[in-house]
């Protein structure tokens, strides 16, 4: 079962990406020389927008075979066995799943409330 990033957090990076894009491209057009600046906007751009690619592709948490693996970019301690969840704390609005070896921390604000109906 997959669920879903809301298209708010989705389209929130692709706009950045795109922005920040225009704003590097727009240092090479209209700065005479060569500006490094540029070159790091565009590289923050690229960057919103392969985080953008990468979270349409596989969304946020994947519930399969006995584990929840929530999917994000560069993480590292994304996996929980559900058999093996210990406790489950509510702090600011964020759950935490914790067991002996993980902790798997969950915000529900961007869950897309459609992809938790069975």
């Amino acid at each position: 079962m997959k669920i879903k990033l809301t298209k708010k957090r989705l389209y929130t990076d692709m706009i950045l990406g795109a922005l920040w894009i225009l704003l590097g491209a727009s240092y090479f057009i209209f700065d005479e020389g060569m500006s490094w600046l540029g070159y790091g906007f565009m590289l923050v751009g690229a960057f919103n927008l392969f985080q953008f690619f990468y979270n349409l592709q596989n969304q946020y948490l994947i519930i399969k075979n006995g584990r929840i693996q929530k999917n994000m970019l560069f993480s590292f301690t994304n996996r929980i066995e559900i058999d093996e969840i210990e406790e489950l704390k509510r702090i600011r609005g964020n759950y935490i799943l914790k067991s002996k070896n993980a902790n798997l921390k969950i915000n529900p604000d961007l869950i897309k409330k459609e992809s938790l109906e069975i």
